[in-house]
């Protein structure tokens, strides 16, 4: 009796060391994760910079849902908008969702509540109502990373200077310690696990008294799955390279969330290329988007990048078998919200300099900056505005051409950058047959698009060959009359252009006796000169057609669903979602190309490298490249060797000379932020160098072809004048002409019929 009495005493001494270890240990935890916590960053007046928007279209961009839950892709576990609100911090009383407390997370919290955010969430922070639950959810919309804020202290005012649509400085998919996503989780593990911040919560959460245990089973629920995603799994190791403040590894992360965590583990990939998050004004008016130019369709990016923040789409039953054909792919993605959001951000102009603040432009310097401007950096980032039928080939439903901007996508070996985020876009492969997705699945999808492109292209070439001054008047008229005649491309029948367009095309080129002089045997079309007679342009629209054809045919049977490029991957399930999302809701072939955005089509583009944008308001977008690497604008402008290796991110301090963010920490905060290291993979700041010495330049610009730079060369060295000279221009320098306006169009949805 006594042995038992003993053994007793032991269990309950160790089970109170156990219990004493795991509450040191979560004090432990929780403590040092706020010593690497930044500090709130007190303004104490928000300037709105002149962006064309007004409070209400502020609002709508700000406080729209896009159909989210958190954790990512939870549906009966997400989390509760409620629970949010009244969560409180780890061994606090403080409110999580408090402005302050969401502040030193790096987020952007307006001034003060109003009536579209009257809990005070930081921008980007809403809601939406799961039918399943029967409650609101906490919803992140696009707006919480594609948002800016440059601080600037003048007269002893901290001003925080809003840039909308900018670039965003928080760590939403960080993990390491003292970041949102540990943060919040421990937070609600501590709220289940400690009876009197449980009780507070409840009281909170359950105003009407509701069932107490119910809601710790739920919390626990939630908690659960949090754990559970797979590509956070600290032991898997799944993105190497930190992404830390101020970016995101976006593709990676919307690969693995969707074929990942939504379908099979075995799909789960490593990924190290974390980017920035791109500033949106004006992206509406080009043609292909991404930092790799591989989207063209306004829907299918705003549908991925849901995804990836944590729409729901179920692909398989719980048992992990493909679901009944009358089930799949339907997604939780708001389409009619993220349309609200699109048409809002088509008003979005670039920002103004703002000289009161910042200091007035030097307009004689700035004039020796275009100069270069125009010498050194128009070639790539335009805009480059496209040609008639180039502009009705891709974007039929725009007005004019002047809204469709052509966007290049320059090779991994001319620009040099690093080549993480444009390799992995292409190697990585993904197997989609656990969700019933075949060679038919994806034929199915694709081919009508990639017919009904060609016909597109066919006709814009028709059009183009009519208008061109280059051919005799007999030419330009019988090139007239074939456009005249040809196959309307986008047919109403079977919601698309579904047989394929070439017996068609080739019918009407019979009708004018107009046949191939030559055979088809070489591997490249010869026939590219305009200047070339009647005969050589028809020789040429029939072996261009007859080899597209062969090439739709060949690119179709080669798609493997089991092993499926990632851009690939992602096209498909992109365009399953939107088409169940569409029958649906039994919209009609004319909503249908509305609501995609301009009638463009969802084919994406994979090439190894990166496009150039138009580069109006890139002085409110630090840091730069695409992944960040280098902190701001005159470092653009010098030899990659003579950039800094490595810098703080963290401060959203500007500094208005160099054009970024002071990149050093305020004394005591060196941990508080994030090193960023441009020796690891995915982080080198290389490439785009203005470094050629004089005679590679002079070489160069003799013969470019004979006397090529160097890989990631595109100019010559600048002096500190001609780089001071630049940044004044930038500051200036608008992409759209000086009082452009631009009429959204109306809704796709309820009111398109009116």
């Amino acid at each position: 009796m006594k042995g038992i009495i003993k053994l007793i005493k032991w269990l309950l001494i160790l089970g109170f060391a156990a219990a004493a270890l795991v509450v040191g240990g979560f004090v432990f935890f929780v403590e040092t994760s706020k010593s690497l916590q930044p500090p709130e960053e007190v303004t104490q007046k928000t300037v709105y910079l002149n962006q064309n928007w007004t409070q209400a279209e502020r609002d709508t961009y700000y406080y729209t849902p896009q159909g989210t839950s958190v954790p990512q892709g939870a549906n009966l576990t997400a989390l509760r908008y409620n629970w949010f609100i009244n969560l409180e911090m780890p061994l606090s009383e403080q409110r999580f969702a408090d402005p302050a407390n969401m502040r030193r997370f790096k987020f952007i919290v307006d001034p003060v509540a109003s009536s579209a955010n009257p809990d005070h969430l930081p921008v980007g922070f809403t809601k939406h109502f799961n039918q399943d639950l029967g409650e609101d959810v906490l919803d992140i919309s696009c707006a919480a990373c594609h948002m800016g804020e440059l601080h600037y202290k003048k007269d002893g005012i901290n001003y925080a200077v809003r840039v909308d649509g900018g670039q965003a400085m928080h760590a939403f998919t960080d993990l390491n310690r003292g970041t949102f996503g540990p943060s919040l989780i421990t937070a609600l593990v501590e709220t289940w696990a400690n009876p009197m911040k449980f009780n507070r919560f409840a009281d909170k959460v359950l105003a009407d008294g509701g069932d107490k245990d119910k809601l710790k089973a739920e919390l626990f629920d939630t908690v659960k799955a949090f754990v559970e995603i797979k590509q956070n799994n600290p032991l898997a190791h799944f993105y190497p390279t930190r992404e830390g403040y101020g970016r995101t590894d976006a593709l990676g992360r919307i690969a693995n969330t969707l074929f990942g965590d939504h379908l099979i583990e075995s799909n789960m990939q490593v990924s190290e290329a974390p980017v920035s998050y791109p500033f949106l004004w004006n992206i509406w008016k080009f043609n292909w988007v991404q930092y790799n130019g591989s989207v063209a369709q306004p829907l299918a990016r705003n549908v991925g990048e849901a995804l990836g923040v944590g729409a729901v789409i179920p692909l398989t039953t719980p048992e992990g078998e493909p679901l009944p054909a009358s089930e799949q792919f339907r997604s939780s993605v708001l389409i009619a919200d993220i349309e609200k959001i699109e048409h809002t951000l088509q008003t979005l102009q670039e920002p103004e300099w703002p000289e009161a603040l910042f200091g007035a432009i030097d307009h004689d310097l700035a004039a020796q900056g275009e100069a270069l401007f125009e010498n050194h950096c128009v070639e790539c980032h335009g805009p480059h505005v496209s040609s008639k039928p180039r502009q009705m080939a891709e974007a039929p439903l725009k007005t004019n051409v002047e809204d469709q901007w052509l966007i290049e996508v320059i090779d991994l070996d001319h620009i040099g950058t690093d080549p993480t985020a444009a390799r992995g876009f292409i190697d990585k492969t993904y197997d989609l047959t656990p969700a019933g997705i075949t060679r038919d699945t994806i034929k199915r999808e694709l081919n009508p698009l990639l017919q009904r492109q060609l016909a597109r292209d066919m006709l814009a070439r028709l059009q183009a060959l009519a208008e061109s001054e280059k051919l005799s008047e007999d030419a330009r008229a019988a090139f007239t009359t074939l456009a005249a005649g040809f196959p309307v491309p986008d047919t109403l029948a079977d919601n698309g252009f579904q047989p394929s367009p070439a017996p068609a095309i080739k019918a009407v080129l019979d009708q004018f006796e107009l046949k191939p002089s030559y055979k088809l045997s070489a591997a490249k079309s010869p026939y590219k000169q305009l200047s070339c007679s009647t005969q050589c342009q028809i020789n040429a629209l029939w072996w261009d057609l007859n080899f597209a054809q062969q090439n739709i045919e060949q690119t179709l049977a080669s798609i493997d669903p089991a092993a499926i490029t990632e851009g690939l991957g992602l096209n498909v399930i992109g365009l399953l979602i939107k088409n169940r999302y569409y029958q649906d809701n039994n919209l009609s072939y004319e909503q249908i190309m509305c609501l995609e955005g301009f009638g463009t089509l969802d084919l994406p583009q994979q090439l190894p490298g990166y496009k150039p944008r138009p580069l109006a308001g890139v002085w409110a977008s630090p840091p730069f490249l695409h992944n960040g690497s280098v902190p701001n604008i005159y470092e653009m402008l010098v030899p990659p060797a003579e950039r800094t290796t490595k810098f703080f991110v963290g401060r959203r301090d500007y500094d208005p000379v160099k054009l970024g963010y002071e990149h050093e920490p305020l004394p005591d905060q060196e941990n508080n932020g994030f090193w960023f290291d441009t020796s690891i993979t995915g982080n080198h700041n290389t490439g785009h160098a203005f470094a050629a010495t004089p005679e590679q330049w002079s070489a160069y610009k003799s013969n470019y072809k004979a006397n090529p730079l160097p890989k990631g060369v595109i100019g010559p060295v600048f002096t500190h004048e001609q780089r001071m000279a630049l940044i004044e221009y930038l500051k200036q320098h608008r992409d759209n002409p000086v009082g452009y306006q631009f009429q959204p169009s109306k809704s796709c949805l309820a009111d398109y019929a009116s």
